[in-house]
């Protein structure tokens, strides 16, 4: 049953034949390497080198100002804090955040030069101190995380888990200084309680100090009554001079506005008078004026003259000083009188003020008179109240001194409250605070753990490059040697034919494929022999597929095979768990044979053998099957028909 070298060596002498086919056959051998080393290196590690992805911060916070313990105004900046905490981390797992203006980061966002861009709002500030004012203004902060999906859809999901632990460090940070003030008010709370119950202490001694000066006040409003009585006496006395004071002023009104009238009167004929003499004097200094230049100018002509008369002259300058002095005259008349126009205006002003006040200080009399009425009435209830009060600061002593009882109890009580409140050192404080603000914390472990993302991927990877490397295979390869199908050779010794040499160029490429990923991209095996097993058991059933589809079907078989391996990829569950994809794929994932090979590719390269046993069965299962339908394919291939001849289409 074991078909003879002769078979298979026949066809791979074919590629002997130049160079150009022995460089075939080394390229095939060679294509799972760069299918799967290419992959793994390409995601070797991304979530390692985001300190290449460039990000943007757009800080709109406003700083606010808070009061302190101390009664002095803080300023509070925390998205200056934020900001600060995202540009400044230059860890590989962290963006390299740009601080930048909005502007830049939406143009930056949308051409690709920022892959994330974190909007700080103007409020966060305030919210974040939100908490230490009133209740009804407590807010939560906000922030505006915007990627792009047209960019990069992973890009989004990596900068919220990014921005996910800024804000949870940011928050605690926010919670542990609230926390640390909650603490810290505890030791004024209990300072607070012992400087109560000093207070009670006092109270009580200043209720025992109250009651005897309450027995003195009664003591003393007996005194007041009787002073109250002798008050009454002198206040009807002041009510009756009053009483004659309003009878005898109420004729003043009138004639202080006679009065009024008549100095109204006297000041408009003094204003008329004073118009009357500020015109003379203005004409008559306008007329002088012109005497005195023309005089002034006869002067000057009779000292020029060819003949001078000094006489003359002198006679004319003289003339010329009597007109100026009548005019100074005119001037001085004008004055005088317009002093005695202002001063009988303000005289006419007074009388009118006068005249105008002396109803009021006549009403004032009147309500005077009536307020004296009113206190003598006063006086006698004050008598009344003071016997009352006297009554009631008996009762006030009495009162004191339960009041003093009731404070010793108080004292007592502050003082058992205060042993109850803690008091917390800096330290302790802190120590609270940071485990109040964060009480729970993980501590995550993978059970059988890789070291990088590539190798997570890895058995995805290698399951698709050596699907692929089998395709290329029987790209080169005839799936059933032509010789063994001529001759009289049998149909499974034919397919065996066919399937070694394929299979032994797998081998090839499995060789190549490790030797690349374990020794240059360094992938760390938990089990080496079992990857070298998996990944040769792998080769050998997509080879012995990859050979059925295209004996059975031809050149058609090739694409039937890049059907099925669409379909076992999307039902392998490579990267996101099987459960996630929708129910067909749920209901592939145990019919394909990809599956089985990732599944025993994760065995060997992150440890644990559960279920590796089963995997190198289904897969021998799917090798056996596969090469019975080949054999089946060499019987159809071995009967000649009218199909054959005369094929519908040639692939």
């Amino acid at each position: 049953m074991i078909p003879s070298p002769t078979l298979p060596w026949f066809e791979l002498a074919r590629f002997r034949r130049s160079r150009l086919t022995r460089a075939a056959v080394i390229a095939v051998m060679m294509v799972p390497l760069f299918y799967g080393a290419l992959y793994v290196w390409a995601n070797i590690n991304p979530t390692g080198h985001l300190d290449h992805v460039r990000a943007a911060v757009v800080n709109e916070d406003k700083v606010v100002e808070i009061t302190g313990r101390d009664g002095k105004k803080q300023p509070v900046a925390v998205g200056r804090q934020l900001a600060g905490n995202l540009v400044s981390n230059d860890d590989k797992d962290n963006y390299d955040w740009v601080l930048t203006d909005a502007k830049d980061a939406q143009r930056g966002l949308a051409n690709g030069h920022y892959k994330a861009v974190l909007t700080i709002p103007p409020t966060l500030s305030k919210a974040a101190t939100s908490t230490s004012g009133d209740p009804a203004e407590a807010v939560q902060g906000k922030l505006d995380l915007r990627t792009n999906d047209a960019v990069n859809y992973i890009n989004g999901t990596v900068a919220q888990s990014i921005l996910r632990a800024a804000k949870g460090a940011l928050n605690a940070q926010v919670t542990e200084t609230y926390l640390d003030n909650v603490y810290l008010s505890f030791s004024d709370i209990k300072m607070a309680l012992s400087d109560a119950a000093d207070g009670a202490a006092k109270l009580s001694d200043g209720a025992g100090k109250l009651a005897t000066g309450a027995s003195d006040l009664a003591d003393g409003n007996r005194q007041l009554a009787d002073g109250a009585s002798r008050l009454d006496s002198g206040a009807r006395q002041l009510s009756n001079g009053l009483s004659q004071l309003d009878s005898r002023t109420s004729a003043l009104p009138g004639q202080t506005r006679q009065l009024a009238d008549g100095a109204k009167q006297v000041s408009g004929g003094v204003a008329q008078i004073n118009a009357l003499v500020q015109g003379f004097a203005s004409q008559v200094k306008g007329s002088t004026a012109q005497l005195v230049s023309t005089l002034r100018n006869a002067a000057e002509q009779c000292r020029a003259a060819a003949e001078p008369d000094p006489p003359l002259c002198a006679q004319l300058d003289a003339a010329a000083d009597r007109a100026g002095a009548l005019a100074s005259q005119a001037d001085g008349y004008a004055g005088q009188t317009q002093k005695l126009a202002d001063g009988a205006a303000q005289v006419a002003a007074g009388n009118a003020k006068l005249a105008n006040a002396v109803p009021q200080l006549v009403d004032a009399i009147g309500q005077a008179s009536g307020g004296a009425k009113q206190l003598a009435s006063g006086t006698s209830q004050l008598g009344d109240g003071a016997s009352d009060a006297a009554k009631g600061a008996d009762q006030l002593s009495g009162g004191a001194d339960q009041l003093s009882a009731g404070a010793l109890k108080l004292v007592n009580g502050l003082d058992d409250g205060s042993k109850q409140v803690p008091d917390y050192d800096k330290s302790e404080r802190e120590k609270l605070a940071r485990t109040a603000a964060t009480p729970i914390t993980d501590a995550p472990e993978r059970v059988n753990p890789v070291k990088n993302y590539g190798e997570a991927l890895a058995p995805y990877f290698m399951a698709l490059a050596l699907w692929v490397g089998a395709m290329a295979i029987y790209l080169l390869l005839r799936p059933l040697s032509s010789r063994a199908i001529a001759s009289t050779t049998g149909s499974i010794r034919t397919a065996l034919a066919g399937y070694v040499p394929g299979v032994v160029l797998s081998f090839v490429q499995v060789v190549l494929l490790l030797a690349v990923l374990l020794g240059v991209l360094k992938i760390d095996a938990a089990n080496p022999p079992l990857l070298l097993g998996v990944a040769l058991a792998t080769g050998a059933v997509f080879t012995a597929i990859n050979q059925m589809f295209v004996a059975l079907f031809g050149g058609a078989g090739r694409f039937a095979a890049l059907v099925f391996v669409c379909l076992q990829l999307t039902a392998a569950g490579g990267t996101y768990p099987i459960e996630t994809a929708p129910p067909f794929f749920n209901v592939l994932h145990g019919l394909m044979p990809m599956t089985y090979a990732v599944h025993g590719f994760r065995a060997a390269t992150a440890g644990g053998g559960t279920g590796v046993m089963t995997d190198f069965v289904v897969l021998a299962l799917f090798t056996v099957l596969a090469l019975s339908v080949t054999v089946v394919a060499a019987r159809r291939r071995q009967t000649v028909t009218m199909t054959r001849l005369h094929p519908t289409l040639l692939v």
